[in-house]
């Protein structure tokens, strides 16, 4: 397989030349009695140096630098004032907020959404929720604009919870009944360590819109889809001197999607 690019030289008059790849400018540059103009991809970088100045514009970001006799002046040009200097603003699009860290705190609830260790049948499912944690991992995003500050928002992430048993039980799947049921250890044991843990991958599908001058300010609402990636449980304890630690995997029941 041969791979080739082409590259082309012209020369427009006898002030502008232009370097192209593939039949699109790439580099222009201008001189002429005021001084020299370097431009990137249609104002993508922009150098304007003029007599004793030299300007530099990247995206939305630009300088001003001026010799003075023995002093150097440098000046922050703001993307507002881009006119002023005949340069164009970089177009912004609108980008969504899902990829990064979230976190949050799990609580078991039943069929009516009560709390599930707040009756005596299913005290078993009673939880320390100051340890019962939910973390999150966005790694990935796709903006869909709607606008400049509405968009729908979707990608992928990992989650990973944490159900931190507050009693001295774990839980086990009844094979024959399929329910869940506590597990006890043996007697005279204490569980220092019980909990349930799951790990998920999450899509999300939100729809979002951004306020104030820059859209710092956001809502969003839609759905997450999570896919259940694992569960098990996790027990530590110390029985007749030895320290032990037990690990069984299982779906306890957990829906898959």
């Amino acid at each position: 397989m041969t791979l080739a690019m082409v590259f082309t030289l012209n020369a427009h008059d006898a002030d502008t030349t232009s370097v192209g790849i593939a039949g699109k400018n790439i580099v222009k540059v201008t001189e002429s009695d005021k001084g020299t103009n370097v431009n990137v991809k249609n104002d993508f970088m922009v150098v304007d140096e003029t007599g004793d100045t030299v300007k530099v514009k990247l995206g939305n970001k630009a300088i001003s630098i001026t010799e003075d006799g023995n002093k150097t002046n440098v000046e922050i040009i703001d993307k507002d004032d881009f006119e002023k200097h005949g340069w164009k603003k970089k177009s912004e699009h609108f980008k969504g907020h899902w990829s990064g860290l979230d976190f949050g705190m799990n609580n078991l609830v039943d069929r009516d959404y009560n709390l599930a260790g707040a009756t005596p049948a299913t005290g078993f499912l009673d939880l320390n929720t100051e340890r019962s944690w939910e973390v999150g991992l966005n790694f990935m995003q796709y903006n869909i604009p709607m606008g400049r500050h509405v968009g729908w928002v979707t990608g992928m992430g990992f989650k990973w919870n944490e159900y931190w048993f507050d009693r001295n039980n774990s839980i086990v799947k009844d094979p024959v009944n399929d329910v869940i049921l506590p597990l006890y250890p043996a007697a005279g044991v204490t569980y220092e360590k019980t909990k349930l843990v799951t790990n998920y991958l999450t899509v999300p599908l939100l729809l979002e819109a951004q306020f104030g001058k820059k859209g710092r300010a956001y809502f969003s609402a839609g759905v997450i889809g999570d896919l259940k990636l694992g569960s098990k449980t996790k027990v530590k304890y110390v029985e007749n001197g030895s320290r032990q630690k037990d690990k069984v995997k299982g779906d306890f029941n957990l829906s898959p999607l």
